[in-house]
């Protein structure tokens, strides 16, 4: 009851602070996710059309974004790193149920996108997974799987495309 009341308030604080913001307001945003418990730095990016589950499973490093859109369904921690970005519309899911119970109980795994990572519009991330530094999921691709290291997937289910070049800050 006590999560439901928490997650409860957090949609309706979301929705009447921030919801209606115009896009230059990531410091309100973020502000109002770290009165909530998110670990998200002063320099990330957070639209306003996202939709966060449980913002005390979050956490945003410097430069990351969330752009508009994105379903960050955080029942377990997602953690963005330092510029990775998430594009409009993806999907962040943590969360499953265990087909193999009778009881079908719900599971919740970490979600980790690596420091330069992008997931692209409209792709999906599953429970588990970690896009690892500089990866990109393209655009409506489906990862269940971890990807490497400054490669590109594309596809449902993503498969490894060709490697990206690394980039030097």
């Amino acid at each position: 009851l006590g999560n439901r009341l928490r997650r409860a308030l957090w949609m309706l604080v979301w929705l009447l602070l921030a919801r209606w913001t115009p896009p230059p307001l990531h410091r309100w945003r973020v502000l109002l996710l770290r009165l909530f418990g998110a670990d998200v730095s002063w320099r990330a990016h957070v639209y306003a059309t996202v939709r966060i589950w449980a913002p005390w499973n979050l956490h945003v490093a410097e430069y990351g974004t969330l752009a508009p859109r994105v379903t960050c369904y955080n029942i377990a921690r997602v953690s963005i790193g330092r510029k990775a970005v998430v594009s409009q519309g993806a999907h962040l899911c943590t969360g499953s149920h265990d087909h193999l119970d009778p009881a079908f109980p719900l599971t919740a795994h970490p979600i980790a996108i690596g420091a330069r990572a992008w997931v692209c519009a409209d792709a999906i991330v599953g429970p588990g997974v970690t896009v690892a530094e500089g990866a990109i999921l393209g655009l409506g691709a489906v990862t269940t799987r971890d990807l490497e290291a400054w490669s590109i997937y594309a596809g449902n289910p993503a498969v490894r495309v060709k490697a990206r070049a690394r980039v030097v800050d």
